[in-house]
């Protein structure tokens, strides 16, 4: 359910440690970046975060658990019952994958060859077809393998510590969260490298849609559901039920402010926990939240155009100006501290000029000032430049892997006497990574 906490393997592991994204790498590789790790990102059981690495320990345990490969396990428990005769888990560069596509990816314009050399199990490297998809999904109406009852549990909700039902299954995204038309859906894609792929089911229809690329993109549902829609059409969908109450609803009473009430809320929140920033700008007479527009529902409180049942109640510091702000989402309420933007001077950036070293990653990075910014070294990676987000806190827009943004937000930290002696940094899967900064 992706509630253990651990860290992203890949490519946020792999990438801070530099591996390159045409590496060869192997499960046992990433097991031992994992080993290394010596804190999670949240305590078990407090949140949902989608890491690759659950998926890693899975496969370790059912290789150790029944003695044979995850690639045999999976033949003669899963492929070989059910026919798949064109399924299998590549686990070995060295074998041919008949028919087997090559991955790309476009930049700009241009499609660039994406290679795959990572033999890593468990979250990747299941080669198949369409055909022997729609096999698999058959399964969970027959339950010829593992049974019915295992099918019911792999589509049962996940709950954090507090309760909080997931919309995340066993490796199945449900819930009233995941519907189209109004029909129940239950879905999962993923993309690595040059390929790309996402499967939605409609159990109530008995229609499944499975689409696969060999090239990566972002919004492979949409295209499963472009797919879909050719099926669709044709029947009378009827409303759900929860929808038809939604319409009904009275749309939240809003007020107008004026743009001195606005002002003072503009700015940078932090959130430690998360280790996450928030930007609220001004354009016009409409607050945005990371660009997205929020409706005033009073003074200090405000939702999501895009999104009504998210919602943002600042807090005032008493000078019209806010001092916090508290995002609240039907999953839980998450508080940010406002922090003030700074332009370190070229002394305050010599401070924090040195090495830093991570036993988890055994990795140094070489961090030099500049005129306003510092100036990330690595061995395997061009220079990336940290900007300063608030004191001590710097964004470092990395290489791009695969042909998305690696955006990793780098905090220093200081001793007793106010000297820098380290930093942390994090990502989207990876918070708080430490590297301690070295003396000789």
């Amino acid at each position: 359910h992706h509630t253990s906490g651990l860290r992203g393997s890949f490519p946020e592991l792999l990438a801070l440690a530099e591996w390159r994204d045409a590496d060869v790498t192997t499960t046992d590789d990433v097991y031992k970046l994992l080993q290394a790790q010596r804190e999670l990102n949240y305590p078990p059981g407090e949140e949902y975060l989608y890491v690759n690495s659950n998926y890693v320990l899975l496969a370790l345990i059912c290789e150790r658990v029944s003695g044979k490969s995850f690639a045999a396990f999976c033949q003669e428990r899963i492929f070989g019952p059910l026919g798949m005769t064109r399924s299998s888990i590549h686990d070995s560069l060295l074998r041919l994958i008949p028919g087997r596509a090559s991955g790309y990816y476009e930049d700009d314009g241009s499609w660039l060859h994406a290679p795959l050399n990572d033999t890593v199990v468990g979250p990747t490297n299941v080669y198949s077809t369409v055909e022997d998809m729609a096999k698999w999904d058959e399964n969970f109406y027959s339950g010829k393998v593992g049974g019915q009852a295992i099918m019911e549990r792999m589509q049962q909700p996940g709950r954090l510590n507090d309760g909080t039902e997931l919309d995340y299954a066993m490796g199945l995204m449900v819930g009233p969260g995941h519907s189209y038309r109004g029909w129940e859906v239950v879905e999962h894609g993923g993309s690595q490298g040059g390929y790309s792929s996402w499967m939605v089911r409609f159990p109530e229809l008995h229609l499944s849609v499975v689409v696969l690329f060999n090239h990566f993109l972002w919004d492979m549902q949409g295209y499963a559901f472009r797919v879909a829609d050719l099926f669709l059409e044709e029947r009378a969908v009827p409303e759900h039920p929860a929808k038809q109450e939604q319409a009904t609803e009275q749309a939240p009473a809003t007020v107008e402010l004026r743009p001195d009430q606005l002002r003072g809320k503009v700015g940078s929140y932090y959130n430690d926990a998360r280790v996450a920033v928030r930007k609220v700008t001004l354009e016009g007479d409409r607050l945005r939240y990371d660009g997205h527009v929020l409706i005033p529902l009073r003074e200090n409180r405000f939702f999501f155009e895009v999104e009504p049942q998210t919602q943002v109640e600042f807090t005032p510091a008493g000078d019209g100006t806010a001092e916090a702000m508290t995002t609240i989402t039907p999953s839980g309420e998450y508080g940010y501290d406002r922090v003030d933007a700074t332009s370190p001077s070229s002394a305050e950036l010599a401070q924090v000029a040195g090495r830093y070293y991570s036993p988890e990653l055994d990795i140094t990075w070489r961090l030099e000032a500049a005129e306003e910014h510092l100036v990330a070294k690595r061995r395997k990676y061009v220079d990336s430049m940290l900007t300063p987000l608030f004191k001590d806190a710097f964004n470092d827009d990395w290489l791009p892997i695969m042909g998305y943004p690696t955006t990793y937000t780098v905090v220093f930290e200081r001793d007793a006497q106010g000297a820098v002696d380290g930093l942390r940094v994090s990502g989207t899967r990876v918070r708080k990574l430490k590297f301690t900064k070295r003396t000789d």
